[in-house]
Formats: structure tokens, sequence, C-alpha cells
């Protein structure tokens, strides 16, 4: 499994500014996080390929800044909406396709919307997907602990009704803080997963850096290849969360000599 950091780690520097700092990590892969509307501007997307380019990283996936409000972008009972929605979020596709990146992440749903089934889920996140194929882009679901598919009976039903090219994200933090079985979501996603958001915790708190908590990635790892195609892993941490004592390049090395 290849190892790289995510630039939604450097939040809230501007994402050329992350991007840079990626690269003095001595990462080759990243996800990139967009910050704000303006970054969707081509002139700046090409801006972030020029450094990735530069310094021999390939970006993965890209994660929209507008994840927080895909409920009422995408599920809000209004069609019209629903369609500038869609248009929209082929800004982030063609950011992949300048960017040479695969896949988009997805919170989607929030979970205090109970009007919304998960097969009506399902369908709309499908009309998005199949938009997202036509740029040559996969649709990631996200496990996110404020949202409908960061557990477990929810990402199984949803699996009954998604078009087989939807793809997953597995990330460890937000199954900590959803109180879901890991390796169990590992399984429903299966060879679904396009990557894996990487972080550490302990008994009191969550979204460490690797090596600063207790979850046994060579455990984690030797699973995944034994039973899954999954290419990528990627660091996505909170800021907070680094330090001058311990940084990324730290964490970094230590999942290299694990894998």
């Amino acid at each position: 499994m290849k190892i790289g950091v995510s630039t939604g780690c450097f939040f809230p520097r501007q994402t050329v500014n992350a991007l840079e700092t990626v690269a003095l990590t001595g990462a080759k892969y990243t996800e990139i996080f967009f910050n704000t509307y303006s970054e969707l501007d081509e002139e700046y997307v090409y801006s972030l390929k020029n450094i990735a380019d530069a310094n021999g990283i390939q970006v993965v996936s890209v994660h929209p800044f507008t994840s927080a409000i895909e409920t009422f972008m995408f599920w809000a009972k209004s069609d019209y909406k629903l369609s500038d929605s869609i248009k929209y979020y082929e800004k982030y596709f063609r950011a992949c396709q300048i960017l040479g990146a695969k896949y988009v992440v997805i919170h989607g749903c929030h979970i205090s919307s109970e009007y919304m089934t998960m097969k009506k889920y399902t369908e709309i996140l499908n009309l998005l997907s199949r938009k997202a194929r036509e740029y040559g882009v996969y649709i990631c679901q996200e496990n996110v602990v404020k949202f409908k598919c960061g557990y477990i009976d929810n990402l199984i039903e949803l699996k009954k009704y998604a078009d087989s090219e939807i793809k997953f994200v597995f990330d460890i933090k937000q199954a900590v803080r959803a109180g879901q079985d890991i390796y169990s979501l590992i399984d429903i996603m299966g060879d679904r997963i396009s990557h894996v958001h990487i972080s550490d915790f302990n008994d009191s708190r969550n979204s460490l850096l690797p090596g600063q908590g207790i979850f046994d990635y060579g455990e984690m790892f030797e699973y995944i290849s034994d039973k899954y195609d999954v290419e990528f892993a990627l660091i996505e941490v909170y800021n907070e969360n680094i330090t001058e004592d311990y940084g990324l390049s730290q964490s970094l090395d230590l999942l290299k000599n694990i894998v």
C-alpha cells in the first residue's frame, strides 16, 4: 500500500501552501482538500498541478469544501437544487481531470435527516456518480460520524442500491468517533475501498498522528492486503495534532516501514 499525506492536515492554510508543505514531508501521494470556491478556478487548479508535478506527487483524490452542506445541496427534497448541485460538483470533477485524480470524496446526508431513506439517498448518490463517470471520476462515500454512512447498518443498505462504480473511503478516526468496528467497516466496503484515511487514537483522544496512539497498523495493513486490493493510505489528521516534537515526516516514515 502506498502511503501519503492529505493537504487537509494543514487546514486552514491556502491549499497551494498546504500542498507545498506536503511536499516538504517527502510524501508522494496526496488528497487535495479544497477550502473555498475560488480554488476551483482552473488557473488555481493548474497551479496545484504544477506543484504536484514539480515534487513528484500523485494526486489520488479531491475532497470538496462543500462536504458539510451536501445534505442541503443533494438531499433536501428539491429537484431544482439537486440539478444545480450536481452541476456545481462538475467543478470538482474537472479539477480531478486537471490534477490526474480519480476520486471525489462525499460525506453525504446528515444522520438526523430521518425523512431520507437509504434507498432514496442512494438513488441521488447514483445520479451524482453517473455524472462523475462522464469525467472519468469516481464518487467515494466516506464513513463520517455525523452522516448516515458513518454507520454499518446504513452502509449495508447503501450497497443494496448503489451503482457498482460507487467507491468508499475508509476513515479510521471517523469509525472510532462513531463507535463502529473498524474491521466490520472494512469488510463492508471491501474491494470498493479507493483509499484509507489514516490517523491514530488512544483511550481519550482521536485524530492523532500515526505513532502517537495505540492503533495496530501492521494488523490493519495485513488484513486489508490479504483480502482486498487497496492501493493508497493517506494520513489525515487535524492540524492542532501536528507538533514540532512529532510531525508528519515521522508518521510517514513509521507507516512506510510497517507496510
